[in-house]
């Protein structure tokens, strides 16, 4: 062996010897930011995705403004979904007590359309699917609008979520509320990652 290779090799140990010093081993990890930083990322993913799934709603209700009823219906059992394997839930409940419901068949989901009277009480199927009696809300919503010449349910949800009725003000309502959601989705997750990076550079 040469003295230019037993050089060499006196080299590289004397590298990984370096390596190894107590000095030169890696910084921990920071746990408290990466913590404060991953949470405010979630509670920003959570607010935003809620407010694109509140736009969307009030995306798929804004053709019903103005020209809709809301009626409160009491859940009484549960029938096959028509397009998959879950359930519906069937609720009754009243026909507001205006006659331009009766220019037009009423179609429940559950029997042929017929034409309805005003104030009538019916049963009719909820758009909600569930497996158990336990998934459907025991007084719901039930959005009616004219589709296709006959007045449908269009959209059931919890009593109290379409309020006295769908109109103008009340999609701009939602809009306003979706925004919020995502401007303030958007403010955590900036404000979580900034505080996180403070906390970061305190400690070191």
């Amino acid at each position: 062996m040469t003295e230019e290779t037993t050089d060499r090799q006196e080299a590289f140990f004397a590298f990984d010897d370096d390596e190894r010093e107590p000095g030169r081993s890696r910084r921990p990890i920071a746990w408290k930011p990466t913590a404060v930083g991953l949470l405010g990322l979630l509670l920003g993913l959570v607010l935003a995705v809620s407010g694109a799934l509140a736009w969307d709603d009030s995306r798929k209700l804004a053709g019903y403004a103005d020209r809709s009823w809301v009626i409160t219906g009491t859940y009484q059992d549960m029938t096959n979904d028509l397009q998959t394997k879950t359930y519906n839930p069937i609720y009754r409940g009243a026909l507001p007590a205006d006659e331009a419901v009766t220019a037009q068949p009423f179609d429940s989901g559950l029997a042929d359309p017929r034409v309805p009277e005003a104030g009538e009480e019916i049963v009719f199927r909820g758009t909600q699917t569930g497996e158990r009696e336990g998934h459907f809300h025991q007084e719901a919503d039930a959005l009616l609008a004219v589709e296709d010449g006959t007045l449908q349910v269009v959209e059931t949800a919890e009593a109290g979520e379409f309020g006295d009725g769908i109109t103008a003000g009340t999609i701009t309502g939602q809009r306003i509320r979706a925004a919020l959601l995502l401007l303030a989705g958007l403010g955590v997750a900036v404000a979580g990652v900034w505080y996180a990076r403070r906390l970061y550079s305190a400690g070191h």
